[in-house]
């Protein structure tokens, strides 16, 4: 650790460059205030520490004018308990037993949408007017910031509390080190914050719903942030070891597909894409940093397991789990077997697929297991083993919660990385003799790459001070099993599911699939795999189940529309084609040419279906087997049953029923009877004729009969 430790500890020196942003609402015609911090310097406490800087904006974002404003740190006490720690990072501000002097800021009076600096230094040596911190531990911090608005008295107004960890007090000698030091793991998610294909054809360019992944491709963007800063520890072997890459194939089939050029959906049509070059720069930057490296899978577009099963008795799981060749084909390393980072309980039947998809180990948070689950357990029912993560790390970089007081949202993600290392630094100070921590970050981690890279530098240094252990995952899934729990999946957890209405458009979607399948071959000229034709097609459909449809309303059904117009340009694929001029039949019986088109890659088994017909004849006309990208003309022979003009529909289906392309409208017309019209019309003739003599030879035999 060596080669690491003059930067890290040089890193308790490094400002935040990311905002924490708070805001503050008292009742709805009160003013209010909204703290960002820009930076707090240093982040972690040492025996070397004199003195800690916070400073940032304080913005009135109400409608009153806001005077007399004051800020002052508040340090609450050593928290000694992981329930402490809890609530503090839930947001609840804890009485603050050591408390800096106010600062008046300057303006001290702001208008509706001015803002004033912050800038607070304090000493931590007790001394009056600044912080007392006595003893290594973790204690909670709140920046307090108080003002009067006009027709009010003075109050707090705005807040934000955060954790800080102190590994030794100013002065004083460090923590002791344990004997046995908690061994950490850390999943480092590769994920989009949500899908963005909105169609793949076959051999075509993709198409996206935005070009927003670009600028998070790109230097400075959030994806770009997390390889990044990971590659900046890439050699450092301890921290090498603790982190494993969890990816989405999802995101690496969409950043693939940019890397090849690809379209932009607007409201006025399809444009090129502008992230080419910063997909291909991304991806191979990803490459050099997951080689021999840990990398765990996510179900495809982070799907909703119960809801896919839920789905033609659950035949589009495979697709969601059956990825780890898919992904070394992509970024050359392949998947721990059989492991499976997955969002949120699953029910029986998602389980029973795991299973089935050769899925062995599930990693889960601990809640959603019954009873207090802390290390690798059994699933009660299933063959599935759970890996639960530590619930107080994942809390911490979370970053939720409200306080109490203040109703101050502390959901910033740079708020997250601090609560985060002092969870951290708490498992190393606690002395949990040998204590498995699998840290899992948020699955779309929004945090800047100076953030990204404190945590790391953070965990160095626990490291270095031996606090901590890093160890591989696959050294933490060894272990035995402590035992059975049951996953708990409630009537909450089937509320916030994929709606029903996007499953049953799926399973509609799916049965046409089927269909359309059983009518394709591999034509042998283009030697094309139906199945690879239909491939982005059954994406696409594990795509509408993504859990991060959630937090949108309609979202899942809009995914669902979007796979709904994939299909159909797929079956507009097979096609007829409608004749510019009218037809004139040649005879009372002649054929009519039908003009077939099919694009598709594949051989496609058509049927050719006469509507509003009324007047025609049509022979026998069998099923048709088109050729790949070809043309075909048919010739249908129609015999008219009278003079004049027809106005015929002719469509195209698969032999099981699947309407496929536009039907072509025919305009025919006859000037002849059929053949077979023509004798009936003479032979009804002779009759009229034969029944008419019989009827005249009768009258005469009867007057001669008088």
């Amino acid at each position: 650790m060596k080669r690491f430790a003059a930067v890290v500890l040089a890193a308790f020196l490094v400002v935040l460059t990311a905002p924490f942003t708070s805001a503050a609402e008292q009742a709805a015609d009160s003013p209010r205030l909204r703290l960002s911090v820009t930076q707090m310097n240093p982040r972690v406490i040492n025996g070397n520490s004199t003195t800690l800087n916070i400073t940032g904006t304080v913005t009135n974002i109400g409608d009153r004018r806001i005077s007399e404003l004051q800020a002052r740190l508040e340090l609450g006490d050593r928290m000694s308990s992981e329930r402490q720690i809890r609530t503090a990072m839930s947001g609840t501000s804890a009485t603050g037993s050591s408390l800096s002097r106010f600062l008046d800021l300057s303006p001290a009076t702001l208008e509706p949408g001015q803002s004033a600096p912050l800038n607070i230094t304090v000493k931590l040596d007790g001394s009056a007017g600044n912080l007392r911190v006595s003893n290594a531990g973790i204690y909670p911090l709140l920046v307090n910031v108080n003002g009067t608005p006009d027709y009010g008295g003075q109050a707090r107004l705005a807040s934000l509390s955060m954790l800080l960890p102190v590994l030794g007090a100013p002065g004083k000698s460090s923590s002791p080190v344990p004997d046995r030091p908690a061994q950490v793991t850390m999943l480092w998610p590769i994920a989009d914050t949500r899908p963005r294909l909105v169609a793949a054809p076959f051999g075509g360019q993709s198409v996206l719903g935005d070009d927003m992944l670009a600028a998070e491709l790109r230097p400075g963007g959030r994806l770009d942030a997390l390889v990044a800063s990971a590659l900046a520890v890439r050699d450092d072997p301890e921290l090498s070891r603790t982190l494993c890459y969890a990816v989405d194939p999802d995101l690496l089939d969409t950043v693939d597909a940019m890397s090849r050029g690809y379209q932009v959906r607007t409201a006025s049509g399809n444009v090129p894409g502008s992230g080419a070059d910063a997909a291909k720069t991304w991806l191979d930057s990803l490459r050099r940093l997951v080689a021999n490296q840990c990398v765990v899978q996510m179900p495809y577009a982070d799907a909703d397991l119960p809801a896919l099963a839920r789905v033609r008795g659950g035949d589009l799981m495979g697709y969601a789990l059956n990825t780890a060749q898919h992904v070394q084909n992509l970024i050359g390393t392949r998947p721990q077997a059989g492991v499976l980072w997955a969002e949120g309980p699953l029910d029986d039947k998602s389980l029973t697929a795991l299973d089935t998809a050769g899925i062995k180990t599930l990693i889960a948070d601990p809640s959603q297991l019954s009873g207090n689950v802390t290390s690798g357990v059994g699933i009660a029912g299933s063959a599935v083993r759970a890996e639960p993560v530590d619930s107080l790390v994942t809390t911490g970089l979370n970053g939720t919660g409200s306080d109490s007081s203040a109703a101050t949202a502390v959901d910033d993600p740079a708020i997250g990385t601090q609560n985060g290392l002092a969870a951290l630094a708490y498992r190393g100070m606690n002395g949990d003799a040998g204590k498995s921590v699998l840290v899992a970050p948020p699955r779309r981690w929004d945090v800047p790459e100076t953030e990204l890279t404190q945590l790391l530098q953070t965990m160095g240094e626990l490291f270095d001070r031996r606090l901590l252990t890093g160890v591989a995952l696959p050294q933490v899934l060894a272990m035995p099993a402590s035992g059975t729990a049951r996953m708990s999946y409630t009537a909450e957890d089937v509320a916030g599911a994929t709606p029903a209405s996007v499953t049953d458009s799926m399973a509609t979607i799916e049965n046409t699939m089927a269909d359309v399948r059983s009518a394709m071959t591999v034509d042998p000229t283009a030697q094309v795999d139906p199945d690879q034709l239909l491939l982005p097609l059954r994406y696409a459909l594990v795509r509408n189940t993504s859990t991060a449809w959630r937090t949108t309303k309609g979202a899942a059904e809009g995914s669902a529309a979007d796979s709904r117009a994939e299909l159909d340009a797929l079956l507009r694929g097979v096609t007829v084609d409608s004749p510019s001029v009218p037809i004139s039949m040649a005879s009372g019986s002649s054929p009519l040419p039908v003009f077939l088109h099919n694009t598709l890659p594949v051989q496609v088994a058509v049927r050719i279906i006469m509507n509003n017909s009324t007047g025609l004849r049509f022979g026998n006309s069998p099923d048709q087997l088109l050729p790949a990208g070809l043309s075909r003309n048919i010739p249908i022979q129609v015999e008219a049953l009278r003079a004049g003009r027809f106005n015929l529909t002719v469509s195209l289906s698969t032999p099981g029923g699947t309407a496929l392309g536009t039907p072509a409208r025919f305009e025919l017309r006859s000037n002849e009877y059929g053949v077979i019209t023509l004798v009936l019309t003479i032979a009804g003739g002779a009759a009229v004729v034969l029944l008419s003599g019989r009827q005249i030879y009768r009258r005469i035999r009867s007057r001669r009969a008088k």
